[in-house]
């Protein structure tokens, strides 16, 4: 197995969480790994420039242009209907054998007891190598270092809310009770530069 070589190491500018398996490893699509999807806005400065930097990254490394690390959403799309949502985005996906970091808005110090889920809004520390000359994959490599949650946005906030698939599910007649974690003031203009 050849050895791979780090040549980079950034954080991703803003975006959705998608396909999310960040508090237990993939073990029926991806042989055990944590991952995560980023979704980006394309037309976007920001985004537009970090899809070309690790797309170059790539064809630097020799790497097949089908297999670019930040996938267009509207190819994506004109293949399979299902990912018509990626219309109008970049796709990029980050793995890690490890568990990640999972922060918060806070950084560093704020550590998050529980996983981002799909559909939740932040960034991804992550590390980009060159696989080596003898390996039968040529390219770059996304590796998943941590996850900051800056807004939770996801549908469920827990266990899959159709879990029980008994006859007895009923209307429910409570108020819902609005979740102080959920909407707890995150600035969208906070930087968060210590992530």
């Amino acid at each position: 197995m050849s050895k791979m070589k780090t040549v980079e190491k950034g954080v991703t500018p803003r975006g959705t969480f998608q396909w999310a398996w960040l508090d237990k490893p993939d073990t029926k699509f991806d042989k055990s790994k944590y991952k995560v999807t980023i979704i980006l806005e394309k037309g976007v400065p920001e985004n537009d420039a970090f899809a070309k930097r690790l797309n170059d990254l790539h064809k630097a490394a020799k790497g097949n242009a089908e297999h670019r690390p930040a996938k267009d959403g509207d190819a994506l799309a004109e293949d399979d209907e299902k990912k018509e949502r990626f219309r109008g985005h970049w796709v990029v996906t980050f793995k890690t054998k490890n568990k990640p970091e999972l922060r918060g808005p806070g950084g560093k110090n704020d550590v998050l007891a529980v996983a981002p889920r799909s559909g939740d809004y932040g960034r991804v520390a992550y590390a980009v190598a060159e696989s080596g000359q003898g390996s039968a994959y040529r390219g770059v490599i996304l590796y998943l270092n941590a996850v900051q949650l800056l807004e939770r946005r996801a549908v469920s906030s827990g266990a899959d809310m159709f879990e029980d698939e008994s006859d007895e599910f009923g209307p429910d007649t409570a108020r819902a009770e609005s979740d102080p974690d959920v909407d707890g003031g995150t600035d969208p203009d906070d930087d968060a530069s210590d992530f």
